[in-house]
């Protein structure tokens, strides 16, 4: 009795020592029986076997009961032996993710035969452990299956359905996909999900009843489980191809250009052997499996597509526009002229092509017959050009499409995600007995402890300039010309002369008024343009284009405003789109982003029997770290223009040339140099082009080539302010920063040269959970009942009030002795003045959610309390006219609170006999 209860508290010490849950183990049991009589027999030895290697073993107990687990999902070899029987082998036993196989062996009397009986497994038509819905699909099924990625495999199981988008998206019951959650080998699957086909064991899809050890899925779970290592040296090639691409054209079976290049292999790379040289166990063993794929289509149209004709495309790119109505009437995109005749149909869409190699390794090291580490991963990369056809498709930035005339533009994508992971599983011998009162309580106990890492990366670029962001939109040099202008100014009519521009300032700073011609700034003469077809060559036609229909520039090419008047391009500038369908020819996607998303999880589970309960005990630690970055290249050009010479855009009185024209003096003055109004990129650029920073000299951008500038030269201000830049853990030049900066860091800090440095770090939400599991059957019943405890912190700091950035005051706060009788001491006030604010100009309240109006009375819509229809103004704590980034401080906001969930878990089956 001593030595049950002993066994009892060191197995419940182990399961409650460990970290998290392991998904996607199964388990067999049944009984050994006598075949003629039907009687259990006891302490029979029962193994289980995978790919030639033993993977677990037990012994029966009195009523002839056993249990093989944990066990991977795949396909088993069960051996049965018993003295005075035959021994008994049953191959093909189908062991499923989170499930029970139940599988009876029937054992003959009076034969002892070396030889072992062979019995093939037959799948039973009714599952005794259905407390989920869904569905798995074994590694034969997917073999057979014209899909051959997990994602089609998992969409053959009813509830499950794709988007016809080229995704591998799934939703579950009517949930979105991201409330699907999909693990790989026991990895929660962080970036893409594609796997060899080859390396597949088995899928499994939860949509229902999920036990407590899922969590973090509203929708669904799919189990991903990999081929596993063999004692035996195997391996396998397959290629497949539908055709070639050479030039423009495809040669083969289809004009979609389909080809795979795949292989895996598998053994043992230190075995252990039998007296007779036979590999009995391989103590370290490997599996891995490759795969290449190239297409010219990956999703094509069974209708086909369309595009212009080779000869009219390559026309309207070398002439893209014409003259509207005559030379007063400026250009017109060549496109807009197009006919049905010009058009062609295809059956595969153009520079939508794409190459990926994905691979999986899996390395086991089998220490002891109870222990057992295994190491794995995977790797995937694909490298495309993605289609955009409207706003609705995934990386559309407008409502026009490339398709039809600027295919060639097409945005190039390029992600790849690999993970790692290591397990360590232990498993504990049984205590047994023959007398059944000393018999141990606690059976098949045994550990899992798993830690993986993650890490997706994906950047979105024009395939042409990537990184390079300011030969986004640049097309060519324009030259400024300026001529001085002056005004005259004489006398008042007392003979004294006039008081306005007309004034020097001497060496003692004395302001001397006079009589004669003063300088009152420049006129642009000319703005001549220098074509670059070297950077994007369709682009620059518009506006070379455009110069040639004019020889003269008055009102035409005086100035940047008469350029684009008249419909050519500056530089950072896009033509119009064609009928407001599709995007012009020539336009290079405008966007270059890159996302970096890394997770680190530490899992692990404990389980053991206890009579007839399964029990199961984990919990796991989740930390994710969540990058971003995201500008839109093409505007920079606008930008940098409009901060260039900012400073310089008055006339120094105090510096000047004076000549004579015979009668009057004219004044000539230099630029005067304003440090207050000089801009961050301002001083950068003159720093470069070596310049001195505090100089008046006139730079004209536009002449300067493609490579005038770099982002970094700009401050974040300057970029954030005009919407061009969104990031997380990049700073605002795409680098990524190191440590992790606070709030009151992005609020305050600022760098040598007093710009603020708005650094904001990585999303690193954290996710924990524990739960506790019990299996049981009674009679025909399968019961399945748990409860997990879920904790979720953004791990960041959040406003106070959702609905205010600013303090503000309540209703006792300002003493409102005058109110309805419904509103409470603690409700916010709303004012119609924020920067006088009243108790004559009291508008509404709110407490938390819910709005009221003057009277009291609950509003839906809270923009009625505000004059201009805008956002309601409270009452501040420090009345004013606030702004965000100059007047937020840290005081608005606090840590976020944790978010809790427990949830019960409680699910069971009655499955109909297949004879009823």
């Amino acid at each position: 009795m001593l030595r049950r209860l002993f066994a009892t508290i060191l197995s419940v010490t182990v399961l409650f020592s460990v970290t998290n849950a392991q998904v996607g183990q199964g388990a067999i049991k049944g009984k050994v029986i006598d075949k003629a009589t039907g009687e259990p027999l006891p302490f029979a030895n029962v193994v289980a076997f995978k790919d030639g290697s033993q993977v677990t073993g037990a012994t029966t107990d009195f009523d002839g009961n056993y249990v093989l687990k944990p066990l991977s999902p795949g396909k088993y070899e069960i051996q049965a032996t018993y003295v005075g029987y035959q021994s008994v082998s049953i191959g093909g036993v189908v062991v499923n993710a989170d499930k029970n196989t139940n599988l009876t062996i029937k054992m003959s009397q009076g034969v002892s035969l070396q030889a072992f009986e062979k019995v093939e497994y037959e799948v039973p038509l009714i599952s005794k452990d259905q407390t989920s819905s869904g569905g798995t699909v074994t590694r034969e099924d997917i073999e057979k299956m014209p899909g051959r990625s997990a994602a089609s495999i998992a969409q053959t199981v009813g509830g499950v359905y794709s988007k016809d988008d080229g995704s591998t998206d799934l939703n579950v019951r009517g949930g979105r996909s991201d409330q699907t959650t999909v693990f790989i080998d026991g990895v929660k699957v962080r970036g893409t999900q594609n796997l060899p086909q080859a390396a597949l064991e088995q899928v499994s899809v939860f949509t229902g009843g999920l036990p407590a050890q899922y969590g973090d899925a509203t929708g669904g779970v799919i189990s991903i489980t990999t081929r596993g290592v063999s004692k035996e040296f195997y391996g396998g090639l397959e290629f497949l191809t539908s055709g070639a691409k050479f030039g423009d054209k495809v040669i083969g079976l289809d004009s979609y250009g389909f080809n795979l290049l795949q292989f895996n292999v598998s053994g043992p790379l230190l075995s252990k052997k039998d007296s007779a040289g036979n590999i009995e166990k391989a103590l370290l063993g490997f599996f891995l499996a490759v795969s290449m794929q190239s297409e010219v289509d990956p999703r094509p149209s069974y209708i086909g597509d369309y595009r212009v004709k080779e000869e009219k495309l390559a026309e309207i790119n070398a002439h893209p526009v014409r003259l509207k109505g005559g030379l007063a009437g400026g250009v017109v995109n060549s496109a807009e002229y197009l006919r049905l005749t010009d058009l062609e149909k295809i059956k595969y869409r153009q520079n939508v092509g794409r190459k990926s190699i994905n691979l999986v390794g899996k390395i086991d090291v089998a220490t002891t017959d109870n222990t057992t580490l295994t190491f794995g991963g995977s790797f995937d990369y694909r490298n495309s050009n993605e289609y955009v056809r409207s706003g609705s498709s995934p990386y559309a930035l407008t409502n026009t499409a490339f398709a039809l005339l600027n295919s060639q533009n097409n945005p190039q994508v390029i992600d790849y995600t690999w993970r790692a992971y290591g397990r360590f599983t232990q498993r504990f011998n049984n205590v047994d007995d023959e007398d059944e009162e000393n018999a141990s309580l606690i059976k098949n106990a045994f550990v899992s402890f798993q830690v993986d890492y993650t890490k997706y990366h994906r950047t979105i670029q024009d395939e042409s300039h990537k990184d390079n962001l300011s030969r986004y939109g640049y097309v060519g040099k324009f030259e400024s010309e300026f001529e001085r202008t002056t005004q005259f100014w004489g006398t008042d009519q007392n003979g004294n002369p006039q008081q306005g521009e007309n004034y020097i300032i001497n060496q003692n700073g004395d302001t001397v008024y006079g009589v004669g011609y003063y300088m009152n700034g420049y006129n642009q003469t000319a703005y001549n343009y220098t074509p670059d077809s070297t950077i994007n060559p369709i682009l620059t036609n518009y506006t070379a284009e455009y110069y040639t229909f004019y020889d003269d520039p008055v009102g035409h090419y005086e100035r940047p405003t008469d350029v684009q008047a008249g419909g050519g391009l500056l530089n950072g500038q896009t033509p119009l789109d064609v009928y407001s369908m599709w995007t012009a020819q020539g336009v290079q996607y405008n966007n270059y982003s890159l996302t970096d998303n890394q997770q680190f999880r530490v899992s692990s589970s404990g389980n053991a029997d206890i009579n007839n309960h399964a029990i199961t005990l984990g919990f796991e630690y989740e930390q994710r770290f969540d990058r971003t970055y995201s500008i839109n290249p093409t505007s920079l050009w606008t930008i940098a223009r409009n901060l260039t010479n900012s400073h310089i855009q008055q006339l120094d009185h105090s510096k000047y040339t004076m000549v004579y024209d015979g009668t009057y003096p004219t004044y000539y003055f230099e630029r005067l140099y304003d440090d207050t109004a000089q801009t961050t990129f301002d001083r950068n650029l003159r720093e470069n082009l070596g310049l001195p920073v505090d100089g008046t000299d006139w730079i004209d951008l536009d002449a300067l080539g493609p490579d005038a500038f770099k982002v970094d030269y700009f401050s974040p201000d300057e970029l954030i302010n005009n919407n061009l830049l969104t990031y997380a853990g990049y700073d605002y030049t795409g680098k990524k920063i190191k440590g992790n900066p606070s709030l009151n860091d992005f609020l305050t800090d600022k760098d040598e040269n007093g710009d603020f440095t708005r650094l904001i770090p990585a999303f690193q939400p954290i996710y924990m959970a524990a739960y506790i599991q019990d299996k049981f059957d009674f009679e025909d019943l399968v019961f399945n009942i748990g409860l997990r405890l879920d904790r979720f912190d953004a791990n960041q700091p959040v406003l106070k009030d959702k609905y205010l950035l600013f303090p503000a005051r309540t209703v006792g706060e300002v003493g409102l002795t005058e109110r309805p009788a419904n509103i409470g001491d603690d409700y916010i006030v709303y004012v119609s003045d924020v920067t006088n604010p009243s108790t004559d100009n009291v508008v509404g309240y709110r407490s938390g959610d819910t709005w009221y109006n003057a009277n009291g009375q609950e509003v839906n819509d809270p923009s009625t309390l505000s004059a201009t229809g805008g956002s309601p103004s409270p009452w501040l704590v420090e009345p004013g006219n606030k702004k965000a980034f100059d007047d937020l401080t840290v005081d608005a906001f606090e840590d976020y609170t944790p978010q809790i969930n427990l949830m019960p878990r409680i699910a069971f089956s009655f499955p109909i006999s297949d004879e009823a």
